[in-house]
């Protein structure tokens, strides 16, 4: 840990992911408090910790990242989060509504790593996917909760993409049939009998 303390107050960014491998579960609360910080580079980089070995103590304090003033720190604890629910889904699942959320971000990059953490979480961030196509007017979070929608590619997601084929954004309407295309879906609807 000092030794990535060390990197960090230096900005030498390759240091430090280098050593962030070497991180382990007993630098969690060390972590949990950097993450805290006044500092930008120290918040990112705890976010960027806490993914590799924290566990569930960590994932609220990765929530409130999802509203830092910093949206690099805010792009991080949304793929931190993506990145623990692989083995605390439980834990992760509450707090995926607030990644949603970062769909609505004003920076594009942000949004982007929304909507693949909310991709990566699989079925369970489906309801928060559906929430913002229901809710939002936002058109760039629609456009990208759609996108995600058709990653996802599960029975759970196609009931909601199928309700997306008329929708008024163009966007959202090719994401939700390359998605059911993709599926295979399309296909067995198109032939039923009538």
């Amino acid at each position: 840990m000092q030794a990535w303390l060390a990197a960090l107050e230096r900005q030498d960014d390759d240091e430090t992911e280098q050593l962030s491998a070497q991180l382990t579960p007993a630098d969690e609360a060390a972590l949990i408090q950097f993450a805290c910080s006044a500092g930008e580079d120290q918040r990112w980089w705890a976010v960027r910790g806490l993914a590799l070995v924290g566990g569930a103590a960590c994932v609220p304090v990765l929530a409130t990242r999802l509203q830092d003033e910093q949206p690099s720190v805010r792009a991080a604890a949304a793929l931190a989060l993506a990145h623990l629910h692989d083995h605390l889904p439980a834990a992760v699942t509450p707090h995926l509504d607030g990644v949603a959320a970062l769909l609505a971000d004003e920076q594009g990059y942000v949004r982007q790593a929304a909507a693949d953490s909310l991709a990566l979480c699989s079925n369970d961030g489906v309801p928060a996917l559906g929430s913002v196509l229901r809710h939002s007017t936002h058109p760039g979070a629609r456009t990208r909760a759609a996108s995600a929608l058709r990653k996802i590619a599960s029975m759970k997601s196609a009931a909601i993409l199928y309700a997306l084929l008329n929708d008024d954004n163009h966007l959202v309407r090719a994401y939700a049939y390359e998605g059911l295309d993709e599926m295979g879906l399309l296909e067995n609807i198109l032939v039923m009998p009538a």
